[in-house]
């Protein structure tokens, strides 16, 4: 019983403390008051029933306040749902939400509908599916009698700045959105000048003084909703937007972070003898490196706790040894600290995983970082691991480091991103062996596929993480989508080569029939070969004309070979095809062998850069409907076929070619009666002479 009441007042407490962060008060006296538009609003652009009249954000520094304040109108009842969710996520390990009005305005009325007994408090853990746990809570309330053509105005402030930023203020805002909006406001007050810079917008901040504050003032107006095109690269800025920072340089950055990431405890017993006995059971570095990475990639779990300064500070490498996981930077820290304990040079370093080059081109602030990893130095040669992988094979100087482009290294006097080359060709290497009993009927399917780098990891990760039955399942699934009644003759089984990365798995099929009727040549039937693995390596455009660069995966190379053995011989010309494009090459190659009865069919891409300008995009075009034209390759004959008029048709071609031998004799035999006669003719007109 005594229990329970403890575990009841612990439950009514915590309910307190949060409650205690959700309060209700008069908007804060230092904001600058924004009105919304009231003009007519153009219906052609409102999608999902609501338009936002205005969105405004205001911040003040030496508060660590920021104000929000949302006013969306609704034009449709199908909007009506989402206009009348209010739901404001904060982190409560330093953070409190003030709510200030939340109304509806239909016409001149105004209705009060804030009511802090009507507001819940929910713990949604977004990112729970990728094992990371930040803390945050989300304050949601549903406004009641909302109808159409209704104003929805609410605006709240959330107080406190994360205090691992030591007080160094940074941000980015968005001028635009995904719809139109007809007006947003930003607006920082702070003591210190601030560093800014613009994102696709030619909209100039509003500098003025205010309260010994300086006040930067940006405002769009009427903004134009964003023309997404498919394939867009991720590391492209698509919105109009802003950057603001204290921080002067990226060696101010990385200083912070190296300071971040200091360690200020000795190396536990436990640790060190794991650390010791890494070192005694390698003899060079190379494989002191490569254990270490393989012990922390795959004896530590990936779980990130990133509630507060968890978000950015890393748990010590002696908590994350014992409690055997941790997020990115706490993985990366132990690897390092393991290393630095071998006297092997490593740091930490941050990367963003999607923005590539174009980190370089924002204002220093650590909140562009996304993800956090390791640079060891041997033999003055750098080397990058990400600990967050697991199984990765290969050895310390050959093992796959994703495309991150560049990175900021955490050490004391840092001043500018290190640029990462990628090596990796990311290969896999198909060959398919296809055995023909009959025309007509079904085959036999032989298939070896070699992955390399990257994707040997992901196929060892693969198969470690799926049953055999649900793989052979998955792997028949495949190839029926190709052909009718697919049976395994044996389960798809592999040969892993871990020290030199190379996984193999070896298959082998029943395809009951792989002919079908053919729609564009009635009374025919097809059997096809499709270069498979190279289908979804390049992207397939629906339009001839871009704006945006077009993403490519890259590095990525596929070889495909087809092999189909005929049981009878068929009229196959040889061809081939080269395509080198801007950003592929592709080889594609028919090589038929009469003698053996068999078609080599052999495909050949590489892409060459991660990206097509949008000035390459016609010539993207036309060389990836070439590419689409050849990865399907068909033989076909008429459906009433049958064995003996097949061989008549062969044996034709035999007696074709034996009339064009009469037909190349008689020509000679002339031609050498007509030598002879011409001859025969001079030498009696010279005995006349």
């Amino acid at each position: 019983m005594k229990s329970f009441i403890i575990c009841l007042l612990c439950v009514f407490s915590f309910f307190i403390k949060i409650h205690a962060q959700v309060t209700k008060e008069a908007s804060p006296s230092w904001i600058i008051p924004i009105s919304y538009p009231k003009s007519e609003i153009n219906l052609k652009d409102v999608s999902e029933g609501t338009h936002i009249l205005l969105y405004d954000t205001q911040v003040n520094v030496p508060k660590a306040c920021v104000y929000y304040r949302l006013t969306t109108k609704v034009t449709d009842n199908v909007g009506i749902q989402n206009a009348s969710t209010v739901n404001i996520s904060y982190d409560p390990s330093y953070q409190k939400l003030k709510f200030h009005k939340i109304n509806i305005i239909r016409g001149d009325e105004i209705i009060n509908k804030l009511d802090l007994s009507n507001i819940q408090e929910m713990r949604r853990e977004l990112n729970a599916e990728n094992y990371l746990y930040d803390g945050t809570l989300s304050a949601v309330m549903n406004i009641s009698d909302v109808r159409t053509g209704d104003i929805i105005d609410y605006d709240y402030t959330i107080v406190g700045f994360n205090p691992i930023h030591k007080n160094i203020f940074s941000s980015y805002f968005y001028l635009s959105d995904i719809e139109s909006v007809s007006k947003i406001n930003v607006t920082v007050l702070s003591k210190n000048e601030l560093q800014f810079k613009s994102y696709n917008t030619a909209i100039k901040p509003s500098i003025s003084k205010q309260n010994n504050l300086h006040v930067y003032n940006w405002a769009a107006t009427n903004t134009k909703k964003l023309d997404y095109e498919e394939n867009t690269p991720s590391w492209k800025l698509l919105y109009e937007a802003v950057s603001v920072t204290e921080f002067k340089s990226w060696k101010e950055v990385a200083n912070w972070g190296a300071n971040v990431f200091k360690i200020n405890e000795a190396i536990h017993p436990e640790l060190k003898a794991k650390i010791d006995a890494i070192n005694t059971d390698n003899q060079n570095v190379g494989d002191k490196i490569k254990a270490t990475l393989n012990f922390v990639q795959n004896e530590v779990r990936y779980l990130g706790l990133e509630s507060g300064i968890g978000s950015y500070k890393p748990f010590s490498p002696n908590q994350v040894f014992k409690q055997r996981f941790g997020d990115c930077k706490d993985k990366s820290l132990l690897m390092v600290t393991m290393l630095q304990n071998m006297g092997i040079e490593a740091y930490p370093m941050l990367v963003n995983t999607t923005l590539k080059h174009t980190i370089k081109t924002l204002l220093p602030s650590p909140k562009f970082f996304d993800h956090c990893v390791v640079k060891v130095i041997k033999d003055r040669a750098s080397f990058y691991y990400d600990p967050t992988i697991t199984n990765q094979g290969g050895d310390y100087d050959s093992t796959y480091f994703p495309d991150y482009a560049h990175g900021l290294v955490l050490k004391e006097g840092t001043e500018t991103f290190e640029d990462i080359k990628p090596y990796a060709e990311n290969k896999i290497v198909t060959f398919e062996d296809f055995t023909l009993s009959e025309i007509g009927k079904g085959a036999v399917l032989k298939v070896i596929t070699t992955y390399y780098e990257s994707e040997a990891d992901n196929m060892r990760n693969y198969f470690k993480s799926n049953s055999v039955s649900s793989i052979e399942k998955e792997y028949e699934k495949f190839y029926s989508n190709y052909y009718y009644n697919v049976s395994a003759l044996k389960p798809p089984h592999f040969e892993d080569k871990i020290h030199q990365n190379i996984f193999k798995v070896y298959e082998e099929y029943q395809l009951d029939s792989i002919w079908t009727p053919m729609t564009e040549k009635e009374h025919y039937i097809s059997a096809s070969f499709t270069a498979s693995s190279l289908l979804h390596s390049l992207y397939m455009p629906t339009k001839d004309e871009r704006h945006a660069e077009l993403d490519l995966v890259f590095p990525t190379t596929r070889e495909h070979q087809i092999k189909v053995h005929l049981p009878e011989n068929w009229a196959i010309t040889n061809d081939k095809l080269y395509v080198n494009s801007p950003g592929f090459y592709y080889e594609w190659k028919v090589d038929y062998d009469k003698l053996t009865k068999t078609i080599n069919l052999n495909y050949y891409l590489k892409t060459q850069k991660d990206f097509i300008e949008p000035s390459e995009f016609s010539r993207y075009v036309k060389d990836i409907k070439k590419v689409d034209q050849s990865t399907a390759y068909y033989i076909y004959i008429p459906e009433n076929f049958s064995k003996e008029t097949f061989k008549v048709s062969s044996n034709n071609i035999l007696s074709n070619f034996v009339t064009l031998f009469k037909i190349i004799l008689g020509l000679f035999i002339l031609v050498v009666i007509g030598l002879l006669f011409y001859w025969y003719s001079g030498k009696k007109k010279t005995n006349n002479v």
